[in-house]
């Protein structure tokens, strides 16, 4: 089977401080992350879960946490089939120093590895960019993208 990865990188008008808290803050995600809550104990080996509707969304298990710094997770999706047939998958979220001073902006990147080539691969591409976007306008404007969350 072919594997593709998928990568993204943007620039938020935010502290790393600001960005990090809304990456892991559950009470902050369902604002941009498609309505789910996030549910993390951030140390290496435990597990986490993005939930909505009262179901488990996304779950897996911290890998890797560097605080303010690095998050790298597993990642299976359950919102549906589709989603839950694939394997077992790698997501990991830097936030990165520019190379110049850029006082207040903060760069993001994630990387969502191990996926099999195909639409579906397409599909969650779409929804990171829809989840990273969110994230940038919530930091930016303080309203989410999409009006009120899920």
């Amino acid at each position: 089977m072919d594997m593709t990865d998928i990568n993204i990188t943007l620039a938020i008008r935010a502290t790393p401080e600001a960005v990090w808290n809304a990456l892991v803050d559950g009470d902050t995600t369902p604002a941009y992350y498609l309505g789910f809550r996030a549910e993390f104990d951030l140390h290496a080996g435990a597990p986490y879960r993005y939930s909505a509707g009262g179901g488990s969304m996304i779950t897996g298990a911290v890998v890797e946490v560097e605080p303010m710094h690095r998050l790298v997770t597993t990642f299976n999706g359950a919102w549906e089939p589709a989603v839950a047939d694939l394997p077992e998958s790698e997501v990991t979220v830097e936030l990165i120093e520019p190379f110049m001073p850029m006082p207040g902006v903060t760069f993001l990147s994630c990387t969502h590895r191990g996926l099999p080539v195909g639409p579906v691969r397409g599909h969650l591409e779409l929804g990171w960019v829809s989840i990273l976007s969110g994230l940038k306008t919530l930091l930016e404007t303080g309203a989410p993208m999409l009006g009120a969350a899920a």
